[in-house]
Formats: structure tokens, C-alpha cells, sequence
């Protein structure tokens, strides 16, 4: 091992276990990777309630990290001129149409970049989802077509309200990539992200690890990173759910560890998904992100630190909270998951950027 890398491990294992000390979380695990030199390290535990330690290769869910993969797979039609940024949804989707008509004039690149005027899923029904466990194949279709999509109100008229998120615009994006492709969303993502970057450890398809099974119990057994809550008290607790529904992949459903986003961020450094045209439109800014300064571009974030620009996205969910982000111009990669709602991955991100910036 060369000096270099040396001093990464070090460095990066110190920050491990100072965050662990600062933050009251079950675990966190953290990859790091500049240039040829990588670090991948956990602390904490799988499972807080019975005490069993994390290992750098266990597997968290990673909720709307999930959002970086369908927008690859909608660039990647892009670039094969099979779509184009500018045609319409309703045009894409000839079965598709919401009582709301302003939806008529809904493009692809509004949807990428949250200016579509879509509107989301009420804060208050933030579980509702994962309780359903729904995991047929056409259920990314039949939600489309639901009415809690379909009777939806339109927030304001495509690319006339500024940055609204919308995680039912992700699901509509991941049904134009079945209705293209002709490939089930999951099937298409792993064929065209996950194993052109060599990770061989990640998918959109939960039950694809649990054998159909999302009853906590049994995931337990398989040495997953399991979801935590706090009570009213501030305790960890369990939380109720595993947080899967397959209708939700193209929004939510990513689970990885972080050697493999490790190796996402190599393919993306290195630009092997697509043209380096296609790249530099999908990160560009196309709107900006309400009371944090970061750009939005084709479904990743831009931010700036440190005089560095940054690529990335961040994932929250019940019992879950990811962060991810690249610097192009130190060819750096920073991996952040934790297994704990509201787990501050990206404070932990940001404040590590900034040593390694001033250590290294």
C-alpha cells in the first residue's frame, strides 16, 4: 500500500470514529475514493436493538439516491435518440393522462430537474407506501394510473414554478423507460447502471435479495443494515417497515453498500454510461434549489465547497438516509449511509470533503 493511501485510511478511519462519537446514530459507513487510492469502512451496528455490528460490505437502502439511476436510464435513451429532452410525457406515454390538462404540457427534462409542476406525495402519508408491500410486476404502470396520480392538482404550469420535488414525476419517468425500452424498469436499470459499473452488489428489486420476503425478521437474518426510528423519547427503535414497494423504484427503492457506489462514482467520473455530450447536459443547471443555494440539474444536485464544485443526490426514508456526491476536479467520490431516519449523512459528507480538502 502506497504512502498515499495510507494516509487516506487513516485519515478517513479517525473520521469514522469521531462521527460516531459527535452523532447518535446506529451506524454509518463511509466509502472515499480519490483518483486510484479508495478507503470503505463502517462503525456501529446492523442492528441496534440486538447489538450486531455493521461490516463495510452490508447493505443499506438508499431511498432517492434511487433518482440518479432512472435519470441515467432516461439519459441513455437520450443519447440513443430513442427519446428526446423537449417530447411530452402524454406523447411518451399514450395510456397516461391526468384530470389536470396542464399535464399535457409536461417535457422530460422538467420531470428530470423538478420544474414540471408535478405534484408529490403528502408528507403525512410519508409510510403509507411500505406498509402496502406491493411487488407485481406491473405495479410501476398501475400506479401511474392511479388516482392518486392521475386526480392529482398540478401545482403550477410545467417549468412556470421553479424547483418543486416531485418523487411521482420519478415514477412516471421510470414508466417511459418501461414503455421505450420494453423492458421492466428494474431489468433495464440493472442492465444499463449496475453492471456496466461492475456493481454487483445493488438493485432497485428489494425482493430480489429477500427472496420475495419483506417481513423484518427475516431480513434480519440476512445481514442487511436494518432501519431505525427514535420514539418520543429519543430511543432507537426498529421502524415498522423495511421501506419497499416496487411501484417506487424509480424514486426510492436503491439498496447498495459502499464499495458499489464507489463504483458508480468511477463510471461516472470516467463518463462510460454515455457521450460526453449527453453528460454535460445532464449537468448543467437547469433550476435552483430553494434555501440551500445548490443547482438541480437532469437528476443530480450541484452544490459548492470549498471553491470545488460537487455532483450528487441525497436519500431519506424511514429508518434510512444516504448521501452522495463526486468532485470532477479532484476525481473524488464520497459516500455517506446510515440506518436511522434523519441521520445527518450529509453533514457528515460536507464536514469529511473538508478535511480531506485541507489534509490531503
Amino acid at each position: 500500500m502506497v504512502k498515499e493511501e495510507l494516509k487516506l485510511n487513516d485519515l478517513c478511519g479517525a473520521f469514522l470514529d469521531k462521527a460516531m462519537e459527535i452523532y447518535d446514530v446506529p451506524s454509518v459507513a463511509l466509502g472515499v475514493m480519490i483518483g486510484d487510492e479508495r478507503f470503505t469502512g463502517a462503525r456501529g451496528y446492523r442492528n441496534f436493538i440486538t447489538k450486531d455490528p455493521i461490516d463495510k460490505n452490508d447493505v443499506y437502502h438508499c431511498a432517492s439516491a434511487s433518482k440518479m439511476m432512472t435519470a441515467m436510464g432516461i439519459m441513455k435513451l437520450v443519447d440513443e435518440k430513442k427519446i428526446d429532452l423537449d417530447d411530452r410525457l402524454v406523447d411518451l406515454l399514450p395510456y397516461w393522462e391526468m384530470d389536470d390538462k396542464r399535464c399535457r404540457d409536461i417535457k422530460l427534462y422538467q420531470m428530470l430537474c423538478h420544474i414540471s409542476g408535478l405534484h408529490d406525495v403528502p408528507v403525512e402519508d410519508w409510510e403509507w407506501k411500505w406498509g402496502d408491500k406491493v411487488v407485481d410486476a406491473e405495479s410501476l404502470r398501475n400506479y401511474v394510473v392511479s388516482d392518486e396520480v392521475l386526480k392529482g392538482r398540478m401545482l403550477c404550469e410545467p417549468g412556470k414554478g421553479g424547483f418543486i420535488y416531485s418523487s411521482i414525476a420519478y415514477e412516471l419517468l421510470g414508466a417511459v423507460i418501461e414503455e421505450v425500452s420494453g423492458k421492466l424498469f428494474d431489468e433495464f436499470i440493472k442492465e444499463n447502471c449496475f453492471r456496466p459499473a461492475g456493481m454487483e452488489n445493488t438493485t432497485v428489486l428489494t425482493i430480489e435479495r429477500t427472496g420475495g420476503s419483506l417481513e423484518l425478521d427475516y431480513i434480519d437474518t440476512l445481514r442487511m443494515a436494518m432501519p431505525h426510528e427514535r420514539d418520543s423519547d429519543k430511543n432507537l427503535i426498529m421502524a415498522k417497515y423495511y421501506p419497499y414497494s416496487r411501484q417506487h423504484a424509480p424514486s426510492s427503492t436503491l439498496t447498495t453498500n459502499v464499495e458499489d457506489m464507489l463504483k458508480w462514482g468511477r463510471f461516472n467520473l470516467d463518463r462510460k454510461a454515455f457521450s460526453s455530450e449527453t453528460y454535460d447536459k445532464m449537468w448543467q443547471e437547469y433550476a435552483v434549489v430553494p434555501n440551500n443555494g445548490e443547482k438541480m440539474g437532469l437528476g443530480w444536485f450541484m452544490r459548492e465547497q470549498e471553491g470545488y464544485h460537487l455532483i450528487g443526490h441525497e436519500g431519506t426514508d424511514i429508518g434510512f438516509r444516504a448521501s452522495f456526491w463526486m468532485c470532477p476536479e479532484l476525481d473524488m467520490t464520497i459516500s455517506v449511509l446510515s440506518n436511522v431516519s434523519a441521520a445527518p449523512v450529509k453533514r457528515i459528507s460536507k464536514t469529511l470533503f473538508a478535511e480531506l480538502i485541507h489534509s490531503l
